[in-house]
């Protein structure tokens, strides 16, 4: 199966700072087969499709650019929600259930490492082309501390196979 990375910031990140298909690790709960990188025209789907279709429903709009996101708020609003959804995934934990393989127990660790629940992965600590690809966790922290109108700028884009 196939999906996509990408390589977020709170800066700009230039092209000599991208991660590279071969300098990818695979970061908790992930699997990479390998990458390969997306066309131009790929990109600006991808870039669309992370905002509108990823991302929770109206946090995000794309810039003119077509390069960078705007922050438009509602974190706290979708974090109460996705609060609720994990006391309702640990309330249906039980002694007897607890260490079935695919259960519950299984559903909230998966809940709290990818919030957003998808395939896509993110990278957002990075150094020297290199950078650990991880659920949406660490990327929903990054939003968490933004304020409205903050830009997330968009690096590299890859396809990976899983």
């Amino acid at each position: 199966m196939h999906s996509t990375i990408f390589q977020i910031a709170e800066q700009p990140i230039g092209t000599d700072e991208y991660v590279g298909i071969d300098h990818v690790e695979a970061g908790e709960m992930t699997s990479i087969d390998y990458c390969r990188e997306v066309s131009q025209s790929e990109r600006a789907k991808l870039i669309k499709t992370l905002a509108h279709r990823i991302l929770p429903a109206g946090m995000f709009s794309v810039n003119p650019d077509g390069e960078t996101l705007t922050y438009k708020g509602g974190f706290t609003e979708w974090s109460k929600e996705y609060t609720a959804s994990l006391h309702e995934k640990a309330e249906a934990i039980i002694e007897t259930n607890v260490f079935k393989c695919a259960g519950p127990a299984y559903r909230l660790q998966k809940a709290i490492a990818n919030p957003l629940d998808t395939d896509t992965l993110f990278i957002t600590n990075y150094t020297e082309g290199m950078g650990v690809a991880e659920r949406s966790r660490q990327l929903m922290r990054l939003i968490g501390s933004l304020q409205i109108g903050a830009k997330l700028y968009i690096g590299a884009i890859l396809d990976y196979h899983f």
